[in-house]
């Protein structure tokens, strides 16, 4: 009977169990805090007022029909027992009212206050070795089963309908600690909304581990609404550039900013006049609509009930990182285009102000060391998202209240490599880089961005480049600065938060001579960063609207090494042609080919033919006409050029020879002249061979005694039926006392048809009386001369 009593209360309860399962349907399991681990009470603390929340988080819910369901666990399925140090307060606020706020601990230990007795949220499991300094350090999760209380019910306290509720986690003294805190409802979360804090676990200065160095602080950890704070030392200490005060401990608490607040209200007369604040869409202003998020980050360093951003651990380097994590609407940066002037682009920032700044003018907390930098500066180094926004900065300290933005106008920088050819190519391995960064100057804009009358444009402060393989550009990440990066500083110093304007923003201009170890292709990457901190980035969204950040690059091609051409081929090979040797006769047909090559830029030019550059690294055959239209000599040059500027080249002389011509020459003058008289020399050249001669040239070089007065020359072409004088066929000059007649071309003389050049040349006899004057001229021309024994003629006169 007894065996059959049981079965029937197993029975019953199993039937109870599944009931109340289905009636609350799907729970949501809400993280409200991670665990915080056992340590001292800050100094101070105790019942009543000087009770201390170090945990606080208000919740938006939903909440359906009777029944409720909402239980508070450390484990997401609402099994877990709690752990708290020493209460749990609940408030909850309806449209009706607020109630609470009400330790909601059940079943732990209990305190004597003010106010009675109050149960706390653990027990003597806990009380006792944490009492005796065994627990300090550890972390709550591992002992929540025996030093916890059962879940805590809070389902009677909700009501349905959207209601507020708030958790708050309270230290009355001696120790201070937390398991991991859900909430496990059938109410669906509509977002949260501050002000909350989280508290974080202490840094020790010897061996921080891990979980020390990087603490996050989720105020918000539903799907579509997270909003998560995180403080990155790991990379400080691992740069061994980070002072930690033993025992320092973050806290970070937050609160909610209402967008169409933000432009007049917190950054007017800044560069960031123009910006919006970034919507998280899991905080929510108290009239429920989203709203942007204010966290501030501050430190105490063990029991102190001190809080501040100068606190937290120092570092060397600006290597600090905070980071934002956020689920929240899409947006888009675009450019902002000058009449008649250039494009400046926009990014996302992440503004650094003093704790406890509610807008406006700033000034840094001199503790902090940040006392003369302009306020708020702009820590922003890497955005992406979304799916999760996740925006990072870095700093070397917090101080310590950080605002999410986008829409910041950047700095526009220009690089100039000085010699660069088209395709980024240059034949040098130690170039000059010039830069120009200009701050962005809205006053032209129209129409008008809103905030632009209050916009003030911060001075540029330096511009940073480095250089890498193309292959390999590093990306911005919240670890920068690079170390191998160059930092170009403006020599016009920073105002300061009390002068903002002085000195006025203006162009900043540098140059810096690189060098690279080898030939190869490199970009540059660059960042100009002003005084209030936004550093020039490359904000990228795809076509799924998801953001990426990298640096703005330019490319540098290094290429030292000269191209080459290979050996001039001719289609014929020059011969011996009226008796010249190594020629090619008039009007010859000849080809001449060759190719190009070049390993690294790739060719431009090779001989006549062209090539984009970094296109062409081997040419190929490439044949062109060799010239022999005209006779002489003359060389056939093959110039090549590569994408960088080295070049080289192949050539072949030659000469082209015309038929050969037997040219004549007679030249006559008086016997006898006076001295002082004028007389004249008759010359003529003929052409006795077959082919007409071309260029044909007189050549008179007159002697001493005689002054030239005058020269006159024609070409006469006589037949049977007569005479005839071709016009403007022939002219004479004179110069350093040498006559010279010359004549295009000069037709073969034969029996019945004579072709002459006649030529004149008058003269003063200024030689003494008894000198015989002796004057020799001579003809040439472009042709061989079968005859050349006959192409000179003497004449000679007595002065008498």
């Amino acid at each position: 009977m007894k065996s059959v009593s049981f079965l029937r209360i197993i029975v019953a309860v199993a039937c109870t169990v599944t009931a109340t399962s289905n009636m609350y349907a799907q729970t949501n399991s809400i993280l409200l805090f991670g665990p915080t681990n056992v340590r001292q009470s800050t100094n101070g603390t105790g019942f009543g007022a000087n009770q201390v929340v170090f945990n606080s988080s208000t919740l938006a819910l939903n909440c359906g029909s009777s029944p409720i369901r909402a239980v508070l666990s450390s484990t997401p399925d609402g099994t877990g027992n709690v752990l708290a140090d020493n209460f749990v307060n609940l408030t909850v606020t309806t449209s009706s009212g607020s109630s609470g706020p009400v330790n909601v601990c059940r079943g732990g230990s209990s305190d004597s206050t003010p106010d009675g007795i109050q149960l706390d949220c653990f027990t003597p499991g806990y009380q006792i070795p944490a009492g005796q300094g065994n627990l300090t350090g550890q972390n709550p999760d591992t002992f929540t089963s025996t030093g916890g209380v059962a879940p805590i019910d809070i389902s009677s306290s909700l009501q349905p309908g959207s209601i507020q509720i708030k958790i708050d986690l309270v230290d009355t003294g001696s120790f201070l600690a937390s398991s991991t805190l859900y909430l496990d409802t059938s109410c669906t979360q509509a977002g949260v909304t501050g002000p909350a804090k989280v508290t974080g676990n202490p840094i020790p200065q010897n061996n921080p581990p891990a979980s020390a160095l990087t603490q996050n602080f989720p105020f918000d950890s539903s799907t579509n609404q997270q909003v998560q704070f995180t403080y990155d030392l790991s990379v400080a200490q691992g740069a061994g550039s980070l002072a930690i005060t033993d025992g320092t401990i973050p806290n970070t608490a937050d609160l909610p900013i209402d967008p169409l607040s933000f432009q007049p209200v917190w950054v007017p007369g800044t560069s960031f006049a123009t910006s919006s604040c970034l919507i998280h869409t899991g905080e929510l202003l108290p009239n429920g609509q989203p709203a942007c998020k204010l966290f501030t980050l501050e430190c105490q360093v063990g029991a102190s009930s001190s809080e501040s951003g100068a606190f937290c651990p120092l570092s060397k380097l600006r290597n600090e990182i905070f980071e934002d994590i956020f689920d929240g609407p899409s947006f888009t940066l675009p450019d902002i285009t000058l009449p008649n002037g250039p494009t400046f682009h926009q990014g996302v920032g992440f503004l650094m102000a003093k704790e406890g700044w509610t807008g406006g003018p700033c000034i840094f907390d001199p503790a902090a060391g940040l006392g003369t930098e302009l306020c708020p500066q702009n820590l922003l180094t890497d955005f992406s998202g979304p799916g999760l926004y996740a925006l990072s900065g870095t700093g070397d300290h917090p101080n310590s209240t950080f605002i999410p933005v986008a829409g910041v106008p950047e700095d526009l920088t220009t690089v100039t490599v000085e010699g660069q050819h088209p395709g980024g190519w240059i034949n040098s391995q130690t170039p000059t880089v010039d830069f120009s960064s200009q701050p962005p100057d809205l006053s032209t804009l129209v129409p008008a961005l809103p905030g632009q009358s209050s916009f003030v444009p911060a001075p540029i402060q330096s511009i940073t480049y480095g250089t890498a393989l193309a292959s390999a550009v590093p990306q911005p990440s919240p670890k920068l600065p690079i170390a191998t990066d160059t930092v170009l500083t403006n020599s016009v110093s920073c105002p300061t938060s009390a002068a903002p304007t002085t000195p006025a923003a203006s162009v900043f201009t540098a140059s810096s001579q690189i060098s690279f170890p080898t030939d190869g292709q490199y970009l540059l990457h660059y960042f100009a960063q002003d005084c209030a901190g936004t550093e020039e980035l490359k904000f990228t969204q795809d076509a799924n609207f998801s953001w990426s950040t990298s640096f703005y690059t330019v490319p540098i091609n290094i290429d030292t090494v000269a191209p080459t051409v290979s050996s001039l081929k001719f289609s014929l090979a020059p011969s011996t042609n009226s008796g010249v040797a190594n020629s090619y006769t008039l009007g010859e047909q000849v080809t001449v080919t060759y190719s190009c090559k070049d390993d690294r830029s790739g060719i431009v030019t090779c001989g006549t033919a062209t090539f984009a550059p970094g296109t062409t690294l081997n040419t190929g055959p490439i044949t062109n006409t060799v010239d022999t239209s005209s006779p002489g000599i003359k060389t056939f040059l093959a110039n090549v050029v590569d994408a960088a500027g080295n070049h080289t080249s192949a050539s072949a002389t030659y000469q082209v020879v015309a038929p050969a011509v037997n040219l004549v020459i007679a030249k006559v003058a008086p016997l006898l002249v006076r001295h002082n008289d004028s007389f004249t020399y008759d010359i003529a050249a003929a052409n006795l061979g077959d082919t007409t001669a071309s260029k044909v040239v007189v050549t008179d070089p007159l002697p001493a005694g005689v002054t030239f007065l005058s020269a006159t020359a024609q070409v006469f072409a006589c037949d049977l039926r007569g005479c005839t004088i071709p016009s403007a066929n022939a002219h004479c000059s004179f110069a350093s006392n040498t006559v010279s007649c010359d004549a295009n071309t000069l037709a073969p003389s034969k029996l019945l048809r004579f072709s002459a050049l006649v030529i004149q040349i008058v003269v003063r006899a200024d030689a003494s009386k008894g000198t015989v004057i002796k004057n020799t001229a001579s003809v040439s021309s472009a042709n061989p001369d079968s005859h050349p024994g006959n192409n000179q003629s003497t004449a000679s006169t007595l002065v008498r």
